[in-house]
């Protein structure tokens, strides 16, 4: 009885180890773009085949950006309470709103305008077969196709709910 009760313990052990053992050996790449200068841009690197240098230059315009993202989210995140505010306080379309709209879509349409200068800035430092792999992927990510739009709009639609 005792001799079964240590081989089953040696039994379970073993079998511990060899599942630590697979789960490292299958999490070392993740791992290490996790430990990577820029862990947010090392998925870039993989993807589309960067050199060190290609990414250095590409995690620095990345970083030069961010300040400029960042300001946008701000303003769109402002310009969304201000029309929370006045949708709280207004039961009918009012000057107040549609103006408020405009200013909104303005700044959304500047954003994705400096967005896309930025992954066209992106896209140029990369060698040329993956600068445009890179602004298709982009393209349909970030801004998506007509279709997907329409999709949006039609009845029923979850919105990937």
């Amino acid at each position: 009885m005792k001799r079964t009760g240590i081989i089953l313990l040696v039994g379970m052990l073993l079998a511990c180890a060899a599942y630590c053992g697979v789960y490292y050996l299958g999490t070392a790449a993740d791992r290490k773009l996790a430990a990577s200068p820029a862990p947010e841009l090392a998925w870039l690197q993989k993807e589309f085949n960067l050199s060190d240098a290609e990414f250095k230059r590409i995690s620095d315009l990345h970083a030069a950006y961010e300040p400029r993202c960042a300001e946008m989210c701000r303003r769109i995140a402002a310009k969304n309470a201000e029309l929370q505010t006045l949708l709280a306080n207004n039961t009918a379309m009012s000057p107040e709103i549609q103006s408020n709209l405009a200013a909104s879509a303005q700044i959304r349409a500047d954003c994705q305008t400096a967005m896309l200068a930025h992954f066209f800035e992106v896209s140029r430092t990369m060698p040329p077969a993956e600068g445009k792999r890179y602004l298709e992927w982009v393209e349909q990510k970030a801004f998506g196709t007509m279709q997907d739009m329409s999709a949006v709009s039609t009845p029923g639609h979850d919105h990937g709910n």
